[in-house]
């Protein structure tokens, strides 16, 4: 990353330290910032994208994880009804 923004005056400005700073360089000082603020701004939209891409995958991933639930649910309440049934009717069959 460049130099800080104190610096980068400092640099600009050591040349002519004794004297005040004229609007074209007050302009140079102001475009170089915004510059800087567009370089972050594009970091920033970056990492959005990124996290907009994440809550997509995340959102795919629990669709997936509720889906593989809900069938082992399934599996295992069929389990239980037969094993209900199976036990039931060796206790019927065994009261006769």
């Amino acid at each position: 990353m460049e130099n800080e923004p104190e610096q980068n005056l400092a640099d600009d400005f050591e040349h002519w330290p004794n004297e005040p700073a004229t609007r074209n360089d007050l302009r140079i000082l102001a475009t170089r910032i915004d510059r800087r603020f567009l370089k972050i701004d594009s970091r920033f939209d970056r990492v959005d994208a990124q996290f907009a891409e994440m809550r997509i995958d995340m959102k795919e991933l629990l669709f997936e994880f509720k889906e593989s639930m809900r069938k082992e649910m399934f599996r295992f309440a069929g389990f239980l009804t037969i094993t209900g049934l199976t036990a039931l009717s060796i206790f019927v069959a065994s009261a006769r």
